[in-house]
Parts: structure tokens; C-alpha cells; sequence
């Protein structure tokens, strides 16, 4: 018995090879979304136990709960966060294969599994720390153990209520790894619909059986649900995605038309694959050329029980499984669904419940055009067919392994959008001697609460950061001299460059989007600058310390730059904590006005609030662009604090904590003419 499963062994060893190698260093970093996981793993180990997660939008829980047992075992590291994947791609395989085998054959379950071993997106899928990458197993799953109820209930076989069991708790476990489960269930009682108009004595034979899975499964899920319908700021990827379905409702059903044509042509026609570069090579097809070939055929296959008068034209059509095929065909649709209606960009994450679907239909297309011309050329020997197989196979893989570790793993932008600089920065930093005791001031593009800090905490939890964009920000840790670390994509801005003095610079890749980073001594502040009586007290959060133009004078056209320097007092002040990062999020602002109007104002701050400690100092730059016509004289300015998302403004305190206003005044800025 285990000879005859040599094939598939291998093939999942072949697979499991492909997904271990190098798996820390491909993809070459990580993205936010893969950080964000690891931070809710971490999170889980230390005692913050969720039922949903807020991060990346809404999180189901499955995955990051899996991430953190597999971090007890390896630690918590990028391996670690990885392999979840990894083995559950490759189990995807085996239990796609084992239900292929029994709905078809052996020669469609062989086949499928090698394509799925070695193919762009199972294998990017499975290497992507995404919750995503967990719902083939478990579709594939569920679809096995809802086969097993046709089976029985065909054979004459006493259904067994584990196999109900086992259907609703896959499908139920679906339902808690990705958005995307919340259609693909429809496939079995869309099945279950086919059965009812064309195959009565089959459907009642299992409409009772499937629809205790179906209950059991709403049971299962019935709390989740509960706790969204209580809680719905955790889940905010819906309201990202319902535009389309809001044009449907509005009856403009040209752009869902659009967007399904684009997501078909995704599979086959190069152009019109993901666009999202960083789970997929901009535009590349699902399939090369010669697979997507077979993947038509397999689709027309799979289509002739519903084309009586096609069948002579379609390879194979008399096969004895037609409900097998429109099976095959409802999961492949309803899989795709997500797409369907939003266009194919970053189908490579939605319609990850199709994954097992759409590699059956080219090995289903395989193996009918096997069978016709088998019974056609019957000079041709089976062993050449075969080996036509061998040879297609080898091609894909190839095409798809050359893709994948060599022109996608390589690529500028996909290094850029899994910050590989971001993270050789913070290796850099933790290979200095005072890493673990002395905080270092980093400055990035997307220094957000659940952006690079994910970053960080996943690879390097030891040191102590303060994040900043150094094109308009810096910030003293402590107000005390320190180093800061800064990439060639925050240009240092000159009014800052006083402060820092260079040590080391870090070439990265000549075509990297980053090309350096540079490791600076940051040098203290001028004394009296915090000695000095603060212009203003916001909530006793934060003083504001110093304030001046760049320039004393501007004209019209031009842009005038204030530099503010700020002293934390209790970041705890400083606004609400917003419950997806559990972060403030306050913005300065600055506004020259009229007599009876804002002349110019900026809404900014890039050393955000949600990284400051007590003691800190901050340097934040707000330039403003004049008008140009903006008539000489002297302009008041203002500036304050606020939250970003309630627009609620700090208050402004006096001595004895009474409120005196809600912003603070400034030198005033002086226009003259050109």
C-alpha cells in the first residue's frame, strides 16, 4: 500500500524542499502584513489572547494563533512565522490530491499534486506569512470530507456523523483564517442546488447529512460573528472592498462586468495577472502558455454535463463523473467570486479558496486530452503521452521556480515593498556594542504604529527605537544625545543636518529603491532651548519649547519653513488610544491666517506621537507653501496638537492647569514682495 503512494511522497517532499529553501531570506524581507502577524504571535505568547485581531485590517484569529505555537517550538523568528505555511501548502497538496483521486483518478491527483508542488502561486502562497495561506488546506479539506458524504450516501454506506463532524469543523475553520471563506461555503449548497434540478436521487440521499455539516458549521462560527456584529471597528478590510457591490445594488453592473473579464483573463493571458507586486511578478498569468492550454480544455471538461450537444467536440465528455465536474466547476466560480467582483488585483490572496480548484482543471484537461488520443492514435504508445507529461511539467516548474526565486525575488520593488533596508538598518543597529541599552532614533517613509514598528518587533525585540521621517522630524530620546540611523529615502533635511555628524554609510543594491543608509552621531540639543520657559503647556502632555522661521521672510510662491521644538512630558496625554494599535495618533498643525480666513496651514507630524517617551525632545519642520499674491505683511500663525481620527484638539493649559485656549501662537510670518 505505501508503494503505491511513492509517487505523491515524492512529490510532497519535492514540494516541502521548494518551500523550506531559504525560506528567512525569500521573500527578501518582510511586509507589513507578514510583521503584523508575527506582532500578534508575540502578543499571544505574552498573554493577549483575541478573538479577532484588529491589525491588517481585521485579522482572523487561526493563523496567528497557529504562528505563535510555532514560535514556542522555533522561537520567534521569521523561519518560525513562515513555516506555518509552509506545511500547510504542502498538506494543501496531499489533501487536494486524495480527493482529485477519488472524484476522478489517480493520473488527475498525480498530476495536480506536481503542478501544485511547483507553481508561482502555491509556492509564493506558501511562503508568505499571510493568514491567507491557510485556506487551501482547510477548503480542501472540507470539500474531502464533504466528498466522503457522497460516497456514503451513493454506496448505501450509514453516514457517519465524523464525517459530518469533520466537514463543518473544516469548513468552519475556514470561516476564521480569511474574508474570502465568507463565499466560498456557498459552494456546497450551490452543489446541493445542482443536485435538486438534475440529479434528484443523489441529492436526497445527501441534502440531510450536508446540511447537519452546514448547521454545525453556522453553529461553530455563530460566536465570531457575534463578536463583529459587537465589535465591528476591529474589521475594517469590508468596508474597503464594497464599492463594487454598491454599483451592483445601484444597478451599474459595467464595472463587476469589467472587473470579472480582467480577473479570468488573470489565469491565462500575460497583462492580466495580480498587478500587486508583492505577492506576484506585475501582470504575470497564472499559468504559462502551454498549461493554460490544458487549464481551457479542463474548464471545457469540466463544463460538458451542462453542454449535452458540445460533448463530441470536448475531449472525454462521456466520463462517468459529471457531478464530479460541476463540482469542480461550482468551487472553481465560487472560489474566484472575490475577484470576480473586484478585478484580479491581489487575486493571488482572495482566491486562495480556488487554489485546489484551478490546478484540477489543467491536469483534469491533461489527462481527457490523454484519453482522446489515446483512443484515437492508437500507434502512439502511452509511455510517450507520458512523457509528454514529464515534459510539461518540467517546463512549468521551471518557468515558475526561475520566476519566483531568481526575476521576482530579485526585483528592486519587490525588495523595496519587503523593506529590506528597513531591515538591514536595524540589524546594523543591533550589531552595535550599546544596542541593548542606548535608544537609537530611526527614520523611515512609513514610520506608522502598525507599519515598521511590526517590522522591528518580529526580528530585532531588543532595542529601543524612535521613529521619525527625517525629512521633516527628529527626535531625541530622552532630549539626550544619541545616533540615528537614516535611508537615502528621508533625505536628511538641511536645517536638521546640524545636530548630526556621519559615521558609517551602508550601500544596499545600486537598483535598490534604497540605495544607502547612514549611521549618524546625533549630538545634543542647545541647552537653553529646554532650560527656557515653554511658549506653551498642551494638557501637560507636551510643552511646546521653541519656535522660529527658517527664513524671516518669504514671498509669495515660496515656501516658508517653522521649526518647533516640543518636550514630552506624558505621552499618555497626548490624545485617545486607538483600539486597532492601541497607539495615539496626534497631528501638529500649523496655520498663517487673515483677518478673517487660513492663508496657508499644513497638518503633520512626522516623529509620531505613538513612539514618544517622557524626556523626549522633538524637532518637527512644517513647511507651508505662500500664495503666490499673498500681499506683504506680517501673517499670525498658530499651532497645535490634535487627534488624527476625532479632530479633537489638545487643550492648552496654564500654570495651574485652567484652560487658556486650544493652540499656541507663534512669531508670525512675514510675506514680502518678490
Amino acid at each position: 500500500m505505501l508503494r503505491k503512494q511513492y509517487p505523491l511522497l515524492l512529490i510532497l517532499l519535492l514540494a516541502l524542499s521548494l518551500r523550506l529553501y531559504r525560506l528567512a531570506e525569500m521573500p527578501p524581507g518582510l511586509t507589513h502584513d507578514e510583521a503584523n502577524h508575527g506582532r500578534e504571535a508575540i502578543g499571544i505568547l505574552d498573554g493577549d489572547l483575541r478573538f479577532y485581531f484588529p491589525l491588517n485590517y481585521g485579522s482572523e484569529p487561526v493563523y496567528s494563533y497557529t504562528v505563535a505555537g510555532s514560535m514556542t517550538l522555533f522561537g520567534e523568528t521569521v523561519w518560525a512565522l513562515r513555516l506555518v505555511n509552509v506545511l500547510f501548502g504542502v498538506a494543501a497538496i496531499a489533501m487536494t490530491a486524495v480527493w482529485a483521486a477519488r472524484a476522478f483518478d489517480k493520473r488527475v491527483a498525480l498530476l495536480t499534486a506536481a503542478l501544485m508542488a511547483v507553481s508561482f502561486w502555491p509556492l509564493a502562497s506558501s511562503r508568505e506569512a499571510l493568514r491567507a495561506g491557510m485556506l487551501p488546506f482547510f477548503m480542501a479539506a472540507a470539500v474531502y470530507f464533504f466528498w466522503q458524504l457522497v460516497i456514503q450516501t451513493e454506496t448505501g454506506q450509514r453516514v457517519s456523523r465524523r464525517t459530518v463532524a469533520a466537514f463543518a469543523l473544516s469548513l468552519a475553520f475556514t470561516l476564521h483564517i480569511y474574508l474570502a471563506a465568507r463565499v466560498a461555503w456557498l459552494l456546497f449548497p450551490l452543489f446541493l442546488g445542482y443536485l435538486a434540478l438534475a440529479e434528484r436521487p443523489r441529492f436526497r440521499r445527501l441534502w440531510r447529512p450536508a446540511l447537519a455539516g452546514l448547521a454545525l458549521t453556522a453553529l461553530l462560527v455563530t460566536p465570531m460573528f457575534v463578536y463583529l456584529r459587537l465589535n465591528p471597528w476591529v474589521q475594517t478590510r469590508l468596508s474597503m472592498l464594497d464599492k463594487p457591490l454598491q454599483q451592483i445594488m445601484s444597478g451599474d453592473f459595467s464595472p463587476t462586468l469589467r472587473n470579472a473579464g480582467e480577473a479570468l483573463l488573470a489565469f491565462i493571458w500575460p497583462g492580466f495577472g495580480d498587478q500587486f507586486l508583492a505577492y506576484n511578478i506585475p501582470g504575470r498569468p497564472v499559468f504559462d502558455a502551454l498549461t493554460a492550454v490544458f487549464f481551457l480544455i479542463g474548464l471545457l471538461t469540466a463544463v460538458s454535463p451542462l453542454l449535452p450537444h458540445a460533448r463530441r467536440a470536448i475531449p472525454d465528455a462521456s466520463h462517468p463523473t459529471p457531478h464530479a465536474r460541476i463540482f469542480l466547476l461550482i468551487w472553481f466560480f465560487i472560489g474566484i467570486l472575490p475577484s470576480l467582483i473586484t478585478g484580479p488585483t491581489a487575486n493571488t490572496t482572495r482566491n486562495l479558496a480556488a487554489l485546489p480548484a484551478v490546478y484540477i482543471l489543467p491536469a483534469l484537461g491533461f489527462v481527457c486530452l490523454l484519453d482522446w488520443l489515446g483512443a484515437r492514435l492508437r500507434q502512439v504508445e502511452m509511455r510517450v503521452l507520458y512523457g509528454t507529461a514529464v515534459v510539461w511539467l518540467l517546463f512549468a516548474g521551471s518557468v515558475a521556480v526561475y520566476d519566483y526565486f531568481v526575476q521576482w525575488g530579485n526585483a528592486p520593488d519587490v525588495r523595496g515593498a519587503y523593506q529590506v533596508t528597513q531591515l538591514a538598518m536595524l540589524d546594523y543597529v543591533a550589531r552595535q556594542p550599546t544596542s541593548a541599552t542606548t535608544p537609537v532614533t530611526i527614520s523611515t517613509i512609513y514610520p506608522g504604529a502598525a507599519h515598521d514598528p511590526s517590522i522591528a518587533l518580529v526580528t530585532h525585540p531588543q532595542l529601543n527605537l524612535r521613529w521619525t521621517d527625517a525629512r521633516y522630524a527628529l527626535i531625541w530620546p530622552g532630549g539626550k544625545a544619541t545616533h540615528a540611523i537614516i535611508p537615502a529615502s528621508t533625505p536628511l533635511h538641511p536645517a536638521l543636518a546640524a545636530w548630526l555628524h556621519p559615521i558609517d554609510t551602508v550601500a544596499m543594491r545600486q537598483n535598490d529603491l534604497d540605495t544607502a543608509f547612514t549611521y549618524y552621531e546625533l549630538t545634543a540639543l542647545p541647552p537653553d532651548w529646554l532650560d527656557a520657559a515653554p511658549l506653551a503647556n498642551f494638557d501637560d502632555a507636551v510643552l511646546l519649547q521653541q519656535a522660529y522661521w527658517l527664513d524671516d521672510e518669504v514671498a509669495g510662491g515660496e515656501t516658508a519653513v517653522l521649526l518647533t521644538v516640543w518636550l514630552v512630558l506624558d505621552p499618555m496625554r497626548i490624545g485617545p488610544l486607538h483600539p486597532a494599535t492601541e497607539a495615539t495618533n496626534a497631528v501638529l498643525f500649523t496655520q498663517a491666517l487673515t483677518a478673517d480666513d487660513i492663508l496657508a496651514q499644513r497638518d503633520s507630524l512626522e516623529a509620531p506621537s505613538w513612539g514618544w517617551q517622557p524626556g523626549d525632545v522633538i524637532v518637527q519642520l512644517h513647511p507651508i507653501l505662500v500664495p503666490v499674491g499673498t500681499l506683504a505683511q506680517e501673517y499670525p500663525v498658530i499651532v497645535g496638537l490634535y487627534d488624527r481620527d476625532s479632530g479633537e484638539r489638545r487643550p492648552v493649559v496654564d500654570a495651574d492647569g485652567a484652560l487658556v485656549g486650544t493652540y499656541a501662537t507663534v512669531p508670525p510670518l512675514r510675506v514680502i514682495n518678490p
